[in-house]
């Protein structure tokens, strides 16, 4: 049953302003007390009133926002219209039989999550051959409490498909522990491999190479968690504490590699060699070494194919064929063959030059190379819209695109190099789209129907591609979701949202989340600013260190094109982003606060002078940059919302939100940026802050996680539009 559009408020100002006056007079919880330090960066002086709020084992620090999370919660829970908001958007989460997502392919078997009807997490199941049957592997539903939930982070099957690694960790933590699990009998083996962050397994599948958290000892700065990694070698059904190290920091002879550098290796099948990576945080180019596989067990004989110089994005291991994609004099990436045998970068032959279509997975140059049996799966987009490449691996052979069975966004490519052809995941804005494989015998990409027929695919739903012009008269793509029928007369409640950061490609998706939103009248709209890679690496350097700020002013100019175009108004528009995308939310908001009615900042970098004094900062520098250099400093402070707040300022509603298990960004960011704006809100518009103490960063939220939040940012929103169903009965007097 869907919603009736939502009904135009006549008298908006007036049921703004009403809405402002009832937050005044409900009791707030404490004000967050003032102990400002200064700091001194190259003879600027910056205040920093609420420092403390980074201890956040301080008491006093935790009751304030445990006050401030039970305030808001009240709050929130006491809209009326919340409960019916929050019952239909459960519905389209679970409108289909169920859902599968992250499949992968090894040896005669195909693994999946799935997550049926009602379920709050995905399950990992696995099917044998062409059998229709499937077998669940792991469940993390079974230790779901409701108050705590344990995630499935991350799987590897072995190259056979014989085992499968899991990673998995409490309550959004992303502190992981693998274990071990047979394919056949579903057994789990003793083996448990603690501080996980990755592992694959050796070609005979009787051995792990996986990569370890170093054990911090107590007391030890926030800083060290990623520090020092190293690859350690585990035999199935052996003592762990026997494990040794193979590859990373202070291990191999002649391979350099600091503590502050990630690292991996992996063999490949029908290869007589190995790859060891080494990536300085977050930075996509990696230096590349290779090595006969002995060469693991021995820690010698490795030799250095590509520094960081060479711009090396990804990678494919083939027999003796090493196939790689660079942004080396190519800002949309090239592929390069070189061979194994004699890695040497200057005798490498380009495979597929670089063009004006962007290499690109879920980031410029990554993910990109998918090798099968017959051939090499090549993902790429032009335009926003999704392509696939097949290059066949006889001498000779050109990329060739493969049709697709509509134009929309290519989600992932799934191959096995056992198993000829692909899988191919698609979807666009306004269709959940389907997995399709892909048979080289025929050319032709065939729906699997791994979604469901009664799954949500609403027909009246629209999408637009429009161009906003920046203040540097930068066009910046900008796409539009609605209901067929909606007028454009500037009355339609807007929710924009943007990223811009590590060259994130915002690809068209569809999402039931969203679906209450548009079915009621509400437009999404989706702003592809600088900073992200929808045109490859000049699109993502012009919105990086300083020139970060585009990020924010493309997002502006978008919102000014929504207004401008008559599809809303500021009194009706509400942005929203989260973690990287907090800097956009936070210096929008701090810029041009009298440009929206409400603001969701989720889990958001906010104070990012101080983001490299957490455990996930010091990877972050390739992206923001560090405070030790002036330039580092003076990028960092023009995108610190935390720093640009101002007394004194008229601000929209504001939500902020912090996850408290958030391995990625710390959640005292969230906490000072919502005190500072408490303090200095001159408006009648309310501030909150909302934390969750069973969740990260969000990315393994259970539905249930994932319905609360989305409502609370969709009924926010409406909130501060003025909705009547919508005004919260907790702030009358």
């Amino acid at each position: 049953m869907r919603h009736s559009q939502l009904v135009p408020v006549i008298c908006l100002t007036g049921c703004l302003s009403a809405a402002g006056l009832l937050h005044a007079q409900l009791a707030k919880p404490p004000v967050a007390p003032v102990q400002t330090v200064v700091d001194t960066y190259f003879g600027q002086k910056v205040e920093d009133p609420y420092r403390y709020m980074e201890n956040q084992k301080d008491p006093a620090v935790v009751a304030w926002m445990k006050a401030q999370a039970d305030y808001t919660r009240t709050v929130l829970d006491s809209m009326p219209g919340r409960k019916a908001f929050a019952a239909q958007m459960q519905t389209y989460m679970n409108a289909a039989e169920y859902t599968i997502s992250d499949v992968q392919l090894a040896g005669k078997f195909t693994f999946y999550r799935k997550r049926k009807q009602g379920q709050n997490l995905a399950a990992l199941y696995v099917r044998e051959g062409t059998d229709p049957r499937e077998r669940l592997l792991f469940d993390p539903n079974k230790f779901d409490t409701g108050d705590h939930h344990i995630s499935l982070d991350q799987y590897s099957p072995s190259w056979d498909g014989k085992y499968v690694l899991i990673g998995s960790s409490p309550g959004g933590s992303e502190d992981q522990t693998a274990h071990v699990y047979e394919t056949a009998t579903g057994r789990e083996l003793p083996d448990s491999l603690e501080r996980y962050l990755g592992g694959v397994f050796s070609l005979d599948g009787e051995t792990v190479y996986y990569l370890q958290r170093q054990k911090l000892a107590p007391g030890a700065p926030p800083t060290d968690k990623y520090k020092k990694g190293k690859v350690f070698e585990h035999k199935l059904a052996t003592d762990v504490s026997a494990d040794q190290p193979v590859f990373g920091y202070d291990v191999c002879p002649g391979v350099k590699i600091t503590e502050d550098e990630f690292s991996f290796v992996f063999p490949a099948p029908n290869s007589s060699y190995a790859i060891g990576i080494v990536s300085n945080g977050v930075a996509p180019a990696q230096e590349v070494y290779v090595a006969p596989l002995s060469a693991i067990g021995t820690r010698t004989s490795w030799k250095k194919l590509a520094s960081y110089s060479d711009n090396i994005t990804d990678l494919a291991l083939v027999g003796n064929d090493l196939y790689l994609v660079t942004l080396k004099d190519a800002p949309n990436g090239k592929i390069l063959r070189v061979s194994a045998a004699d890695p040497d970068l200057s005798k490498a032959e380009v495979v597929l030059p670089g063009s004006s279509a962007v290499l690109t997975g879920s980031y410029v140059g990554t993910n990109v190379l998918r090798p099968a049996k017959d051939a090499l799966y090549i993902q790429q987009a032009e335009a926003g819209i999704g392509k696939v490449l097949r290059l066949s691996y006889q001498p000779g052979s050109k990329p060739q695109a493969i049709s697709l069975p509509f134009d929309g966004s290519v989600d992932d490519v799934v191959t096995n190099l056992t198993e000829p052809g692909a899988l191919i995941d698609m979807a666009s804005w306004t269709s959940p789209g389907d997995y399709y494989r892909y048979d080289p015998a025929t050319a032709a990409a065939v729906a699997m129907h791994l979604v469901p027929e009664n799954a949500v695919d609403p027909k009246d739903f629209v999408s637009e591609e429009r161009m906003a012009p920046a203040p540097d008269g930068t066009l910046i793509p900008l796409s539009i979701v609605y209901k067929k029928g909606m007028k454009l007369d500037g009355n339609n409640p807007t929710a924009l949202i943007g990223y811009g950061a590590y060259g994130d490609v915002f690809k068209p998706g569809f999402s039931r989340r969203n679906s209450e939103w548009i079915e009621r009248g509400g437009i999404l709209a989706v702003a592809h600013v600088r900073g992200g890679g929808e045109y490859g690496v000049a699109w993502h350097l012009a919105g990086q260190k300083l020139t970060k700020p585009n990020t924010w002013r493309d997002f502006i100019a978008s919102a000014q094109y929504l207004i401008d175009h008559k599809y809303t108004s500021t009194p009706k528009l509400g942005i929203w982003s989260q973690s990287a995308g907090g800097i956009l939310i936070g210096r929008a908001v701090t810029e041009r606060p009298d440009l929206f009615a409400a603001a969701v900042d989720g889990v958001p970098c906010s104070d990012t002078l101080r983001e490299e004094t957490g455990a996930n900062g010091p990877p972050n520098i390739p992206e923001f940059g560090t405070v030790t250099t002036k330039e580092g400093f003076e990028g960092l402070y023009e995108m610190s919302s935390y720093a640009h707040v101002k007394a004194g300022t008229k601000y929209p509603g504001i939500l902020v939100t912090a996850g408290a298990n958030d391995p990625r960004v710390d959640p005292w960011q969230g906490a000072k940026m919502a005190a500072r704006l408490e303090a200095a809100n001159a408006s009648d518009k309310p501030i909150l802050l909302r934390v969750n103490y069973d969740a990260g960063h969000g990315i393994t939220d259970t539905v249930s996680q994932q319905v609360s939040d989305w409502t609370d940012i969709f009924t926010f929103f409406l909130w501060n539009f003025g909705e009547k169903d919508f005004q919260p009965s907790a702030l009358k007097p």
